[in-house]
């Protein structure tokens, strides 16, 4: 046998085609993640979620506001509390606090005992919410005001609630920054 006649055929990829492949795989990543991470964010729940603009106010809007006349005398109150949540949020270099205890109101006694014995999910969800949240958002009266807003919208949607059974009001009874 002759040197001609030897040929070895080598098996697999240089080593050149393996980074560029991966190399173009890691860049075609990157490019999809910056256009699409946003909206995959917010479909799984952990991203701001856009606000359309309705003229006509949804239902599930109006499931989501505050009740009319909480303190009505001719409407009996009954309470669930959720309990205190310390939430730890990057703030300009550092780590700031928001520490905070969260009671909800309704009007039927027996459906608030089924949100009381839901407290669990419902502090799990709200910590999930509060940690979206930066802590330009609530450190201000306003944003006080908006987060409670959002708070009572986030736990009714966390128990299925409907127009006849829902939470009614969100309540901060301690809130402190630091």
């Amino acid at each position: 046998m002759s040197e001609d006649e030897i040929t070895q055929v080598k098996a697999g990829f240089s080593v050149v085609t393996v980074s560029m492949v991966a190399l173009l795989n890691l860049l075609i990543g990157y490019g999809a993640g910056a256009y699409t991470g946003e909206a995959v964010m917010a479909a799984i729940g952990l991203g701001d979620q856009p606000t359309a603009q309705v003229e006509e106010e949804p239902v599930a809007n109006r499931l989501f506001k505050p009740m009319e006349g909480v303190f009505d005398p001719d409407k009996k109150r009954f309470y669930a509390e959720i309990g205190e949540l310390l939430i730890a949020m990057p703030y300009r270099g550092a780590t700031r606090h928001l520490q905070l205890t969260v009671q909800l109101v309704g009007h039927d006694e027996k459906y608030m005992k089924s949100v009381e014995n839901d407290a669990p999910a419902i502090r799990n969800g709200l910590l999930i919410f509060f940690n979206q949240k930066k802590f330009e958002q609530v450190n201000t009266y306003e944003g006080r005001e908006s987060l409670r807003q959002e708070t009572l919208q986030r736990v009714n949607e966390i128990i299925g609630a409907t127009e006849k059974n829902r939470v009614a009001d969100v309540y901060f009874t301690a809130y402190i920054t630091q």
